[in-house]
């Protein structure tokens, strides 16, 4: 079976909330089998045929990539506290913290799993704020980062190493056990099972960010133009996320606190380090064989003027925050169970 029907029967079957995470031992009787309806068909299907087939997806479930891709950006990377980058990062923070305290989350003692956490760029500053912090990565590399980080700050997070894609909620004792669930900015919610899967763990609110469409990079066109080639796949293991679960949700009858949000990237910065950050974005679609980077390197290196090269970026990133209790037409959230 094609890959892209194989979600297609389990999302539909998980938009009608009958994917039970338990095991076939289980003795607890099954759902019942209800179609989903007509309009949400209809969106999932129109979903598809605007992205296209999805590329690099496969990749993005590999633990041997993430621990390489994390190993680069965190231990072998120079530390330099208090950098431009640092500052960046805590500003993100701020703006989702900003975001949850509207919706009403509290995050003093508050139980907060972040799916997909990555270094802990929300795992930290939640747990800073005083929540009890669950840190789940299929990478290692990354939970050693989260680890690291939270000691130094004096506090513990709890941290699980597993894939999203295929996880028991079940038997790792997380359904229904948070106040707050995140995922921002992670392939670990690739459909519609990983999306309800994760709010199936709450019992209050759920907070998700993704990608959408309207962003631009000179640099990566002119790589694809220049070197990739019309034959080398456009990246789709991302996507325009966002529309697609705040379409799904709305559909269900949520209302959800959304913001958007448009960052730009204006700077000069050294063409390897520049070179590099392209590589990792083409190793994430196909491997990128050493002659391809090799490519990439002397295409900085010639356009560099004293060892810099300009960068310039915009993109837009979705936001939102939901009760997962409320919902107009049912009251509750399909990935929970009744």
């Amino acid at each position: 079976m094609h890959i892209q029907q194989l979600f297609s029967l389990h999302e539909r079957r998980a938009v009608a909330g009958c994917i039970s995470m338990t095991r076939s031992t289980d003795k607890k009787p099954k759902r019942a089998v209800v179609q989903p309806g007509q309009d949400i068909r209809n969106w999932m299907d129109c979903y598809r045929a605007w992205t296209g087939p999805e590329t690099g997806v496969k990749r993005m479930g590999s633990a041997v990539f993430w621990n390489r891709a994390w190993k680069e950006r965190t231990s072998d990377r120079p530390k330099k506290p208090e950098s431009r980058g640092c500052r960046k990062e805590d500003n993100r923070a701020r703006v989702v913290l900003d975001l949850l305290q509207e919706a009403g989350f509290c995050a003093k003692d508050a139980r907060v799993l972040d799916v997909g956490c990555g270094p802990g760029p929300l795992s930290l500053p939640l747990a800073r704020a005083g929540a009890k912090v669950t840190a789940l990565d299929i990478s290692s590399e990354a939970l050693r980062h989260v680890q690291d980080k939270a000691e130094c700050d004096g506090n513990e997070i709890e941290t699980i190493e597993c894939s999203w894609w295929d996880a028991d909620i079940d038997d790792l004792g997380l359904r229904n056990r948070f106040d707050l669930v995140i995922a921002s900015m992670t392939p670990s919610i690739k459909d519609i099972v990983t999306f309800s899967r994760m709010a199936a763990c709450s019992r209050h609110l759920c907070y998700y960010s993704g990608s959408l469409p309207g962003g631009r990079n000179k640099a990566l066109q002119e790589i694809h133009k220049n070197i990739l080639g019309p034959a080398f796949p456009r990246k789709r293991e991302g996507g325009p996320w966002f529309l697609y679960y705040f379409m799904y949700l709305y559909l269900n009858g949520y209302q959800p606190v959304v913001r958007i949000h448009h960052h730009r990237q204006r700077k000069d910065t050294d063409w390897e380090a520049a070179a590099s950050q392209v590589i990792r974005y083409v190793d994430r679609i196909e491997p990128c064989t050493m002659a391809m980077q090799k490519k990439i390197r002397n295409y900085y290196q010639k356009n560099s003027v004293d060892g810099k090269v300009p960068v310039r970026s915009d993109g837009y990133m979705g936001m939102m925050v939901w009760d997962t209790k409320r919902s107009r037409k049912t009251g509750q959230d399909p990935g929970q169970r009744k």
